[in-house]
């Protein structure tokens, strides 16, 4: 499974050696960076994070500023990412202590950091088992307005014509075109597998398979759904595996 790992740093510099740093890790991490709140938050909303690196001090123009712990707080609001791990920069004593009583900090990176600190403290977090959790929204822009679908309606998502359709319990929405990989890689849940080159299917709405003939019916759906062939060794093990 991928690890999304957001780093938030103003400080150019140490965003390069902090993406740097973790891709020298060789574990299956996609970093995203924000060099202020404004960014961040936007990609919480179109993104599943798994880890936070986080600033503690995001404006050094800000006498005081702890924007990084304010972030910290708010996200910590949010149910999916109630217990994400946080690991905070910071050469500052007293919001450390704040951090690991209040916002269940993993742990710390000291400025000036190493390279073995940074890496061993990040190992670490990334033991943390990825919670599955399908009772959330997953964000989708499209001219420029992004539309929240939440994840336990969507039945199946079916690729035609240079476009993505979107099939929900009660409703469908069509967006630009993207690959399956990428759909998949944004909806971030075992609950869906590739069912064949051009269709997902959520495995809790599936009613029967037929792998002679190729086909699978889902609940609320009454055409069939092809199995490919070239997918349908991985679509089995996916489906067997839960």
């Amino acid at each position: 499974m991928i690890h999304k790992t957001l780093i938030i740093e103003d400080n150019k510099a140490h965003m390069k050696a902090l993406c740097k740093i973790v891709k020298e890790l060789q574990r299956d991490i996609e970093i995203y960076c924000a060099y202020n709140t404004e960014q961040a938050y936007q990609l919480i909303l179109e993104q599943h994070i798994h880890l936070f690196i986080i600033d503690i001090i995001l404006n050094t123009k800000k006498p005081g500023d702890v924007s990084g712990l304010d972030f910290a707080r708010e996200i910590r609001g949010i149910s999916k990412y109630k217990f994400t791990p946080l690991v905070f920069i910071t050469s500052l004593e007293d919001p450390k202590l704040y951090s690991y009583s209040q916002l269940h900090c993993y742990g710390y990176i000291e400025k000036p950091f190493s390279v073995a600190q940074v890496k061993d403290i990040i190992l670490g977090a990334l033991e943390f088992p990825v919670k599955e959790d399908d009772d959330r929204y997953v964000y989708f822009r499209k001219d420029g307005i992004v539309y929240s679908v939440y994840i336990k309606e969507i039945i199946y998502i079916e690729s035609s014509r240079r476009k993505i359709t979107i099939h929900c319990v009660n409703d469908e929405l069509e967006i630009p075109y993207r690959t399956c990989g990428e759909i998949l890689q944004e909806l971030d849940s075992k609950s869906f597998v590739q069912c064949s080159r051009y269709c997902i299917v959520n495995k809790k709405y599936i009613k029967q398979i037929d792998y002679t003939n190729r086909f699978i019916k889902l609940r609320n759906v009454d055409a069939p759904i092809e199995i490919g062939i070239i997918v349908k060794k991985s679509f089995k093990q996916s489906v067997e595996n839960g």
